[in-house]
C-alpha cells in the first residue's frame, strides 16, 4: 500500500508497493490516459482543505510514476531508527517527537545519507545499517511549488556508547532514548506518517 501525506490528510493507493515505486519508469500508451486523470486530481486534491483519506483503487503503479513527476519536485531524504538495549533514539525538532532524518546531497546514496544525518543530528557515532524499512511519502509547499519527500528509512545499531549530542542548528533540541513503555505516546505525538508506516517496526524493536 502507498500513501502520502500532507498535514491530516491522505492519498492512498491499495494496490501499489511504496518502497517499490519507480519514478523513472515510463507509462506505456495503456497507462496515459490514467496519467492524465490523475493529473487533473492531484492539483484538487492538494487545494482540498478537507481532512482524512482519500483511495484511488484501479490506476496502475506507471500512471501513477508518471503524474507524481509531473505534479511535484522531488526532495528525497534518508533517516533511520537507532536500536540499543531495547531502546530507540528520537529527537526532538521545533517542539515535535520525531526521527532523525535529514535530504540526500547530491551523489549521495540513500544508504550513506541515512548514516550521515543521523550521525550529524543525534551525535550517534559507529553506526551500521541492520535492514531497510518502508520508506515514508509526504508532500508540502514551497511558494508555488509543490514537494514530495521520499524518506528511506533504516534500522540502524551501534557498539558505541550513546551520548546524544543534539543539533541545536536544525531545531533539535533533546535527543531521547525511549523504550516499550514509552513507544505509544511516542507514536501519539509524532507525525502520521511515521506513527502509521514505522509503528510496527518500532514496536518489534523495544520490545526485544
Amino acid at each position: 500500500m502507498y500513501k502520502i501525506f500532507q498535514e491530516n490528510k491522505t492519498l492512498i493507493f491499495p494496490k501499489i508497493d511504496g518502497n517499490a515505486l519507480d519514478l523513472d519508469a515510463m507509462p506505456q500508451e495503456s497507462d496515459r490516459y490514467d496519467a492524465e486523470l490523475l493529473c487533473e486530481f492531484l492539483p484538487e486534491w492538494l487545494a482540498d482543505r478537507d481532512q482524512g483519506d482519500t483511495f484511488i483503487h484501479e490506476v496502475g503503479e506507471l500512471a501513477v510514476a508518471f503524474a507524481l513527476k509531473e505534479t511535484f519536485k522531488m526532495a528525497p531524504a534518508a533517516g533511520g531508527i537507532v536500536a540499543k538495549d531495547g531502546k530507540i533514539a528520537i529527537i526532538v525538532r521545533n517542539g515535535l517527537p520525531d526521527l532523525p532524518k535529514g535530504h540526500i546531497e547530491k551523489g549521495e546514496t540513500p544508504e550513506n545519507a541515512a548514516l550521515r544525518e543521523v550521525e550529524e543530528e543525534t551525535g550517534i557515532g559507529k553506526l551500521q545499517i541492520v535492514k531497510e524499512l518502508p520508506s515514508t511519502w509526504h508532500c508540502y509547499q514551497v511558494g508555488d511549488e509543490w514537494r514530495l519527500k521520499r524518506t528511506y528509512w533504516y534500522l540502524m545499531s551501534t557498539d558505541e556508547t550513546i551520548q546524544p549530542k543534539p543539533q541545536t542548528e536544525e531545531g533539535i533540541t533533546e535527543i531521547k532514548l525511549i523504550e516499550n513503555e514509552e513507544i505509544e505516546t511516542f507514536l501519539k505525538n509524532t507525525f502520521r506518517s511515521i506513527s502509521e508506516i514505522l509503528a510496527q517496526d518500532l514496536r518489534q524493536v523495544v520490545t526485544k
